[in-house]
């Protein structure tokens, strides 16, 4: 029997405009230019850009694009065909693996009524993947060969097959 493994931005919910918006509505607040040109802005991407700010600078964004995230959840989409296939199985059989803020996980399962829908919720950067998939399996009881990864992005995706397990590309519908 599968076990599910799914991400949580970009393939259960589309997050990436809101995300945007979030930094560039930060940005705006400290009085700091705003960012384009991106596919999707990062922390990285905004300090890297702004190399001038201070840390409390820096903290105040990262706080200003979370609040104003979580403020406007409405702007995100959800991907219906994934989230019917995980409504359609036990908790027991899916686990959430995200490197997304603890806040912002909570918001947006809270919003789109997911919150009981995993046994468990793992929190990672994905850098580790072979650490994480030990754990994950450690969670299910499971062997990794009964694993289906949900996920989009790409470097992820790579990591996961390099090591032989089976990972479906997120695909909005």
């Amino acid at each position: 029997m599968s076990r599910y493994v799914f991400d949580l931005d970009n393939t259960l919910i589309e997050t990436d405009e809101l995300n945007n918006l979030s930094y560039n509505h930060a940005l705006s607040l400290v009085g700091v230019s705003p960012i384009t040109g991106f596919g999707l802005i990062t922390r990285e991407i905004v300090f890297g850009t702004h190399t001038e700010l201070t840390d409390f600078q820096k903290e105040r964004i990262v706080q200003l694009k979370q609040d104003y995230f979580i403020n406007n959840i409405n702007f995100t989409n959800p991907n219906t065909s994934l989230i019917d296939l995980l409504q359609s199985n036990s908790k027991e059989h899916c686990i959430l693996w995200t490197s997304a803020d603890t806040k912002r996980v909570k918001g947006l399962l809270e919003y789109y009524g997911l919150k009981h829908n995993f046994i468990s919720i793992i929190y990672s950067n994905k850098k580790q993947v072979n650490e994480d998939v030990e754990k994950i399996c450690s969670i299910f009881c499971c062997d990794s060969s009964q694993l289906l990864f949900f996920e989009d992005d790409t470097n992820v995706i790579k990591a996961l097959k390099l090591l032989g397990y089976n990972v479906k590309t997120a695909l909005f519908c």
